[in-house]
């Protein structure tokens, strides 16, 4: 076994869930509370951590009827969901054995994760809901970029396609959470009015949209209940985002 798979392993627990849609009981792999040891977030917000990447572990799927989704959405539908979900995911789904392995690869946690957009889409989740997951896709293929081999000669092209895969995630994700920012009441996605604005004042960067996204940063900059950390990171942004302007005028 790799090391690095052999150390991640230690790091992992198989947790017990009950499909809430064909009943069935499964598993899925779970980091250990407090092993993760955290280093910082990117810009997008993407949490790195020294010894695991947590996002890989973020998804539950059932092998028996499809159903997926986030850990903390998986026992969460409705009735009117749960017909939806087994009209739609369960009668096209092809039942399988639980794969045995001893870590998920990013590839794999990315395949476990469009599942999981596609069942929330599928049972009309929340705009919240279906942006969560977009994040976390982008997440997913950044990571697997930043794993290619730098030896390999179709490492240039697997990024960029990587990379281009990331940024479609989040301009999903952009999307749904700005909805969800008009509709819906905080927390959204798990995160506080400040943490929102500026992961939308980060993505309305990346669209091009500079007045948008200092709209965004100036609330956060001038919120007192803003985290240093954040604050930081929003002031890093402005510094990006005030030339862009200036061009564009």
């Amino acid at each position: 076994m790799d090391e690095a798979i052999a150390k991640e392993k230690t790091l992992l627990i198989d947790r017990s869930y009950t499909c809430p849609i064909c009943d069935k009981k499964i598993h899925a792999k779970s980091v250990k509370s407090n092993s993760a040891k955290f280093i910082d977030t990117m810009a997008d917000l993407r949490p790195i951590h020294n010894n695991v990447n947590v996002t890989k572990y973020d998804a539950v799927c059932c092998p028996n009827c499809g159903f997926s989704a986030l850990t903390k959405n998986f026992t969460n539908t409705t009735a009117t969901q749960r017909k939806l979900l087994r009209e739609q995911i369960q009668a096209n789904y092809k039942s399988h054995e639980e794969v045995e392995c001893d870590t998920y690869t990013t590839e794999v946690a990315i395949s476990r994760m469009k599942m999981a957009l596609l069942c929330t889409v599928t049972k009309g989740g929340k705009d919240s809901e279906i942006g969560n997951v977009c994040v976390k896709i982008s997440w997913l293929y950044e990571s697997l970029a930043e794993e290619l081999d730098e030896n390999d000669p179709a490492t240039e092209e697997k990024r960029a396609l990587y990379l281009k895969e990331a940024d479609n995630a989040a301009l999903k994700a952009y999307e749904h959470l700005s909805n969800a920012r008009m509709k819906e009441d905080f927390p959204i996605a798990g995160m506080n009015e400040t943490t929102l604005d500026y992961l939308l004042a980060y993505y309305a960067y990346k669209k091009g949209e500079y007045q948008t996204c200092m709209q965004y940063l100036s609330g956060v900059v001038t919120n007192r209940s803003t985290s240093p950390r954040l604050k930081d990171k929003s002031l890093e942004l402005k510094d990006l985002v005030g030339p862009k302007l200036r061009e564009n005028q």
